[in-house]
Formats: C-alpha cells, sequence, structure tokens
C-alpha cells in the first residue's frame, strides 16, 4: 500500500480543492494519504470535513512570507514528521512548502519521490517588491538543486519555472475539476445579462478593475455580480449599486450562482491555474480574462472567450459579448465542450496516479488541438 504525504503553507482556495480531489482519490484507491498543513485566513473553518476519513492531518506552522526563524522551526517539524511516516511519495504544494518540502525530504526520505506543484510559484507575485521577487525566484533556484520533480498546472506555468528556474526535472499536469458537481448555465428569459466573478478581495485577484468595468458598462439590463465579495471591499470612488455583493458563500452557493451568470470575468495580477474560471468553462460560460499566466491557458482566445491585455480591452469584449446573444451561446457551448474533455477531474486523477505509482497501465495527457480550431473572432491583442 502506497505511503503519500502532501504538505502545503497555502491551505485555502484553489490549492486547497485540488488537495482535497488528490487527496480523496488516492485514499479510494487504497493508498495511505496524510496532509501537513497550515493555516491561512481563507482556510475554512470546516476544512476537515472535505476530506476522506482515511486522510490523516497534522498541522505544522508554516509562514507565507521569509523569516529564517520561523521556517527553521517548521523545518525541524516537517523532518520529524516525515522521519515518523516513511512515506514513498512526497507531494509539497506552494512555494514556501515547496522549498522547506524539499530541504525536509532530503534530510529525512532521501528515497521518497518528491513532487513540487507550485500553483503559481511565488516570483509571480505583483504584491512584492522587485527584490522580494527575486529572492523567491533565487529560492526556488536553490530547492530545485535539492532535487524533486516539479509539476505545472498550466502550459504558461511550465514555461516560466523552465525558462526563469532552469528546472532539472519539470512536466505538466493541469489542474481539473469534477465535472458532476458543476452545473450547467442556467439560460435565461428575462433578456437581462449578467457579468460576473468569483473571488476574494486580494490583490491577486485585482477586484478592483472588475468593479471598474461595472461602473464603465452600467447599462439597465446589465448586472455586475462579485460572488465572494463584500460591499466594504468596494473601492470609495466605486461605492454604489453598480455591483452586487453575495458575500461570503458556501461552494456549493456561489457554484449556483456562478451558473447564473452570461459573462464569467477574471480580472487576475498572476495565477497558476484557476479553477473558478474552469468552472464557469465546464458551466458553459464564455469568459473574458487578464492575459497572465493560467488565465491564458484555460480560454481560447476568440473560441471559449477573449483574453485581454489590458481593462479597455477587457471593456471592449464585455461590451461585445453583451450585445451578442448569438456569440454568448457559440463560446459558452465551445467552452463547455473542450472544459469538459480536458479540466475532467476523473481524466487528470490517472496522470496523478502513474506519478504516484498507483497506477500500472501508462495514461497519456492528450493535448488540447488549438491550431485546429477555426477562430470566429480575430482580435488584435
Amino acid at each position: 500500500m502506497k505511503d503519500i504525504v502532501h504538505i502545503t503553507e497555502a491551505f485555502g482556495g484553489g490549492v486547497l480543492s485540488m488537495l482535497v480531489e488528490l487527496s480523496n482519490r488516492a485514499a479510494e484507491a487504497g493508498a495511505n494519504v496524510s496532509v501537513i498543513y497550515s493555516l491561512r485566513r481563507e482556510t475554512p473553518k470546516d476544512f476537515a470535513r472535505l476530506f476522506h476519513p482515511k486522510v490523516k492531518m497534522t498541522y505544522v506552522a508554516m509562514c507565507r512570507e521569509i523569516s529564517f526563524k520561523k521556517d527553521w522551526s517548521s523545518l525541524r517539524e516537517l523532518v520529524q514528521n516525515l522521519r515518523d511516516r516513511n512515506p514513498e511519495v512526497i507531494h509539497l504544494h506552494s512555494s514556501k512548502a515547496g522549498a522547506l518540502g524539499r530541504a525536509a525530504a532530503k534530510i529525512a526520505s532521501p528515497h521518497a519521490k518528491v513532487l513540487y506543484s507550485p500553483h503559481g510559484p511565488a516570483f509571480l507575485r505583483r504584491d512584492v517588491s522587485a527584490t522580494k521577487q527575486f529572492a523567491y525566484l533565487s529560492f526556488e533556484r536553490l530547492a530545485n538543486y535539492i532535487g524533486g520533480t516539479i509539476v505545472a498546472c498550466s502550459r504558461s506555468e511550465l514555461h516560466e519555472i523552465k525558462g526563469r528556474v532552469h528546472a532539472r526535472a519539470a512536466i505538466m499536469i493541469e489542474n481539473g475539476v469534477d465535472v458532476r458537481e458543476i452545473p450547467v448555465q442556467c439560460k435565461r428569459s428575462d433578456g437581462r445579462v449578467v457579468i460576473g466573478m468569483t473571488g476574494r478581495a486580494s490583490f491577486q485577484k485585482n477586484h478592483e478593475v472588475f468593479i471598474q468595468l461595472a461602473n464603465e458598462l452600467r447599462d439597465p439590463a446589465v448586472s455586475f455580480v462579485w460572488i465572494g465579495g463584500n460591499a466594504e471591499d468596494v473601492p470609495a470612488p466605486y461605492q454604489g449599486d453598480a455591483v452586487t455583493c453575495s458575500g461570503w458563500v458556501t461552494r456549493a452557493r456561489a457554484l449556483d450562482l456562478m451558473s447564473q451568470l452570461d459573462v464569467y470575468v477574471q480580472t487576475s495580477r498572476w495565477e497558476g491555474m484557476p479553477l473558478a474560471l474552469i468552472e464557469a468553462q465546464v458551466a458553459g460560460i464564455p469568459a473574458v480574462v487578464t492575459n497572465v499566466v493560467g488565465n491564458r491557458d484555460v480560454v481560447i482566445h476568440g473560441v471559449t472567450g477573449f483574453v485581454a491585455s489590458n481593462a479597455e480591452e477587457m471593456a471592449v469584449y464585455l461590451d461585445l459579448l453583451r450585445n451578442n446573444w448569438s456569440l454568448r451561446q457559440q463560446m459558452g457551448a465551445a467552452a463547455r465542450k473542450r472544459a469538459v474533455e480536458r479540466f475532467s477531474m476523473d481524466a487528470i486523477f490517472r496522470e496523478w496516479q502513474q506519478l504516484y505509482g498507483l497506477a500500472d497501465e501508462r495514461t497519456t495527457t492528450k493535448e488540447p488541438l488549438i491550431a485546429d480550431i477555426a477562430l470566429p473572432y480575430e482580435v488584435n491583442r
């Protein structure tokens, strides 16, 4: 029976969602699975109920930023936990766990297979100085020499890792979702258009741009909905009724609200590969997204939505979609067809099974045949 240990500091959002899927499916496949985690502000209080009863949970304090004193303490705890478990596979999630986990694995479990999923490497962050970005990149390069295989979740992320980290071993397995859990887009008959985004208020998600767009594109027949957002997080210049904020909602409620959208918007400054965007595409909702790592890997420009270089382009694409019902239907249908085929967690997990050593038969990744698609709308970006 295979022993797998997951280690993460970024215990929330898309990382948590992927961790739950990978842990639960591996446990159901017969593996002994442990999760060593830290806590963040966005960690749900009831996170334990998300995991399979056979998954063992252990808390180890880890901090997001660089702190030699705290990081040393975390490293010692990780080493002790790995020595106690002696796993065959160690899967690390996020940049901090990637650095500490590889060092701990080298000390405590030198014969284990080590896999590292950055989920958006820290050196891509835009909420820190250029000096800190370089520091994060330097740590990634240093950790790379310790060993392990980096598993990128998108083609763009793999490109960044190979080009900037100079990774010695790097592959790609895209993020996936349980497509059976995603409700299909509701078809409305009231003539209204609902445009929305999902996510907390954060510098990364860049929610200010979504609110700006809502104010610029005001229309009695168009509604803007911020799923997961709070009214108090709307910047002062834009306070008003242009955006409806749902406040914190459960995942089931968030998916239900998302299924009522006609257009999905992703305004992120950086990503790995956003699950909320994948879920919107699975639901059959065309998207307008920023041209950053992850976003541009999910949306096929001119086919399943539009990829914009700035807020002005986003406004142009949103205006085009809100005024063209047939284009929304065409892109939504294409989005659902391709996303269900490409991002089904059933298929994605077969790749992880092979990597974990849980499967005997080799599985292969089917690459999207973007070159074979006839783009209905050629737009200069």
